[in-house]
């Protein structure tokens, strides 16, 4: 397995560990880890896609990362 498929691994697991967690009660979409779980996942996807030259989902991953991020800035700065 190479780095950037490996860094594709962990943002998908950030990701999906999120969304898992929000869905069964153990944090809120508006949670410190909820928010940095999904700058983190959606930067490493973002990084990978674009390595990829998969240029929708660069599209995808970098919205999700500013949205994120504004959300966390707003919420916990």
């Amino acid at each position: 397995m190479s780095i950037l498929e490996l860094i594709g691994w962990l943002g998908a697991f950030f990701l999906l560990l999120a969304f898992a967690l929000n869905l069964y009660h153990k944090i809120t979409t508006e949670s410190m880890s909820y928010l940095l779980m999904n700058i983190a996942g959606s930067a490493l996807l973002l990084y990978n896609a674009y390595e990829n030259q998969a240029y929708p989902f660069v599209a995808v991953n970098l919205v999700w990362t500013v949205v994120s991020v504004f959300k966390f800035v707003k919420i916990h700065l």
